[in-house]
């Protein structure tokens, strides 16, 4: 018995291109790698994105807050190689870049390589598909301080709950290394993710993530800042030279409701609304700012397969 995924009942690009977008710049890139997998052509997945974000500088103090909006654009091959009856190995290669409108520095390319090995034990619809990937992406930012890698390993569980809602969850471990000491992050995280198809063309997702261990805020100098980070640097991201970057030890949450509106087989525009949120471990009794950082970021997304 050959290996089989399981079913979706709508467009097969609404299909992939749904949970694509809502793991966007968070996730493995499964679901996008399964989309350029279906039909002819290069089996290449381009994704066109705006993004506009209130706090791009993670701060808590509302006078540290900067926003910005930026653009991106990312192409993605995949390939399925089959290793049993019951499991497969996807491999998958992306190339992107992002580019901020104001705050150059944190404009970036990269490429990212990742793994996934596969495994269905029927082709039963409510059978479930277990995964364990591993993800390595390079990253060049115009400000230097950021230059370096990100690794990601985990186990994920994607799960059919009915004919039209599906389930995907994942639990990873993320390291990234970087030319400065507060880039050079590491978290564990945990993600929930559920999409319902409406009909055919049109679907609904949420998306929640936790994640715990490094936090980085950046913002003017404080005291409070200075007394619950590990390491701080100044950031060369931000004009002025008033800025500094704070790693921390903390906890986030990430919580995303989209739209994803198929465009015939092959193509798919997505919007969506992601807030994120960050609480340090720390807290000095005499601080009188917030407790946790708050981030909104409105997205929209043009994806085509060709």
């Amino acid at each position: 018995m050959a290996f089989i995924p399981s079913m979706r009942t709508r467009n097969p690009a609404a299909s992939g291109l749904l949970t694509a977008i809502c793991l966007w710049g968070f996730g493995l890139g499964a679901p996008m790698s399964a989309l350029a997998q279906e039909g002819g052509g290069f089996g290449l997945l381009l994704d066109a994105g705006l993004t506009f974000d209130d706090n791009t500088t993670r701060a808590k103090v509302s006078t540290d807050k900067l926003s910005d909006s930026a653009y991106s654009l990312n192409i993605s091959k995949s390939k399925f190689f089959p290793v049993s009856a019951q499991s497969r190995l996807l491999l998958t290669g992306v190339v992107g870049a992002e580019r901020f409108q104001t705050y150059t520095g944190l404009s970036n390319i990269g490429a990212t390589a990742e793994a996934e090995l596969q495994f269905r034990e029927s082709s039963d619809f409510f059978a479930p598909t277990l995964g364990l990937f591993a993800k390595l992406k390079a990253e060049d930012y115009q400000s230097h301080l950021r230059d370096g890698h990100r690794y990601t390993l985990g186990v994920s569980l994607s799960q059919p709950l009915t004919d039209r809602i599906n389930l995907f969850t994942a639990l990873a471990s993320n390291q990234r290394t970087s030319n400065s000491a507060v880039f050079s992050t590491a978290d564990t995280s945990a993600r929930m993710n559920l999409d319902y198809a409406l009909s055919s063309h049109k679907a609904l997702y949420l998306s929640a993530e936790y994640r715990l261990g490094d936090v980085v805020s950046t913002g003017r100098s404080s005291l409070e800042s200075v007394t619950i980070s590990k390491v701080f640097v100044l950031d060369n991201a931000f004009t002025g030279g008033q800025f500094f970057s704070y790693k921390i030890n903390g906890n986030t949450w990430l919580t995303t409701v989209g739209y994803n509106h198929a465009l015939g087989p092959n193509g798919s525009i997505d919007v969506a609304w992601r807030r994120v949120e960050s609480t340090p471990e720390l807290r000095p009794a005499w601080a009188t700012s917030p407790r946790s950082y708050v981030s909104n970021q409105l997205l929209a997304t043009f994806l085509l397969r060709f």
